[in-house]
């Protein structure tokens, strides 16, 4: 222990020990980050890319819900068919996120019920020319709200791998005759 005592001797021995250790290795540290940051890049661009659709996708769901309780439960005048109630909340749905040029958006809109006459069980079977024209059975509207989102900052394409993107579907089912309720 006699080196504590002498400041010299310690970084005598500290220069000349560490010298030759380091000397062999110049520029690996250089070489090690033009490792490492790429990898870490994407690191953080696909966390970065997550939380973005995760929040994304939060703000959809509600989006999606209100549109389709606002605007096919009480459709407006003129607008009574299913095609273009699901136009006008598709229309509702690209309204709230028009400044996220990285997504798109599809609604689909299906009859389902036993009054729907779609040939369901107790509705309008039979002969082609036997459906009925108005029922009493409980009527149903199914409309699927899709968002597809492409991640930014990549393209198309992430070290060769091609996507086209990432789906997010929520499915609400009304009944038209009480606007404002979700089933």
């Amino acid at each position: 222990m006699a080196w504590f005592g002498n400041k010299a001797a310690w970084r005598k021995g500290f220069d000349e020990g560490t010298a030759g250790v380091l000397h062999g290795r110049r520029g690996q540290m250089a070489v090690e980050m033009a490792v490492v940051m790429p990898v870490l890049l994407a690191v953080v661009g696909i966390a970065i890319n997550l939380m973005v659709y995760l929040g994304d996708c939060a703000r959809f769901d509600r989006v999606a819900a209100e549109a389709v309780r606002t605007q096919a439960c009480s459709p407006g005048y003129g607008s009574y068919g299913s095609v273009s109630r699901a136009q006008d909340v598709q229309a509702t749905i690209e309204q709230s996120f028009a400044d996220a040029a990285y997504l798109s958006f599809a609604v689909e809109a299906h009859e389902s019920g036993l009054g729907s006459g779609g040939g369901g069980a107790g509705g309008a079977g039979g002969a082609a020319g036997d459906e009925i024209g108005f029922s009493l059975f409980p009527h149903q509207e199914t409309f699927v709200c899709t968002m597809n989102y492409r991640s930014w900052g990549f393209g198309d394409s992430f070290f060769g791998v091609r996507f086209a993107g990432i789906p997010h579907t929520r499915i609400y089912v009304v009944d038209p005759y009480r606007p404002g309720v979700l089933l």
